[in-house]
């Protein structure tokens, strides 16, 4: 595996390697869960998800003898993601600087004096976002973003070829799509 995703990191790469580990698993020593910290650390992947083993009646694993203290699992999905948000902020860091293509989502949550977005490496509701602080751009529409700051899990940066600093936008907030089975 370690091999394939090089060589698919070679062939394309703006690629997101994305994942999701449990930590906490009945009967997972230390020694399995330093074994899955070292190849979080040697894969690099892009972005990764951590989540506490939970007993869940009805699954195999509800049985399973093992089980570990929940101090345990809280203990060892906070040093994965600590792992983790260390990786993110290199690869993040590595977009400074580049022009990326986002998709304007719409005005900021944050305030009104930015426009938020994303490009192909965020997904909705589970990434970080692209805030744009200079220029304009309406929601639906994709714009070069000239990247200038990056945060552990957001970016921050401006549409090339805009002018002077950062300044309100106008463009409306988007309108969340309803749903009629959740809107109930």
């Amino acid at each position: 595996m370690r091999r394939l995703v090089r060589r698919i990191r070679e062939r394309v790469p703006d690629l997101t390697f994305r994942t999701s580990f449990i930590a906490g698993f009945p009967g997972e020593t230390e020694e399995q869960f330093q074994e899955l910290c070292d190849f979080v650390e040697e894969m690099r992947f892009e972005k990764v998800g951590v989540f506490q083993f939970s007993r869940e009646e009805g699954t195999e694993s509800f049985q399973l003898d093992g089980q570990l203290p929940q101090r345990v699992k809280a203990q060892r999905q906070k040093k994965l993601l600590g792992i983790q948000r260390k990786i993110s902020r290199e690869h993040q860091q590595r977009l400074v600087g580049r022009t990326l293509d986002v998709l304007i989502e719409g005005v900021s949550e944050e305030t009104d004096l930015l426009l938020e977005g994303r490009w192909m490496g965020q997904a909705p509701e589970i990434d970080g976002k692209v805030y744009v602080n200079r220029g304009q751009g309406r929601p639906g529409e994709i714009v070069p973003v000239e990247i200038e700051q990056a945060g552990d899990y957001d970016l921050v940066g401006g549409i090339a070829g805009a002018e002077g600093p950062p300044r309100p936008v106008t463009a409306p907030k988007a309108a969340r799509p309803r749903f009629p089975i959740l809107s109930h």
